[in-house]
């Protein structure tokens, strides 16, 4: 069992890492429906050949 000044010294950081957890929380604004989604953007497409290459050692 745990001296108990140990236990108490645990309980204080988990307390000072919450702290510092809420502390560095930040809120971002996001926008949640959009009324017009716009044309949806396709990235190009790569031509020529597209394969596997095998190579033994």
């Amino acid at each position: 069992m745990l001296d108990p000044w140990i236990i108490e010294e645990i309980l204080k950081k988990e307390q000072e890492q919450r702290r510092e957890g809420e502390r560095s929380r930040v809120d971002v604004p996001v926008e949640r429906h959009r009324s017009d989604p716009g044309p949806a953007v396709t990235p190009p497409r790569e031509e020529g050949e597209r394969g596997v290459m095998i190579i033994d050692i």
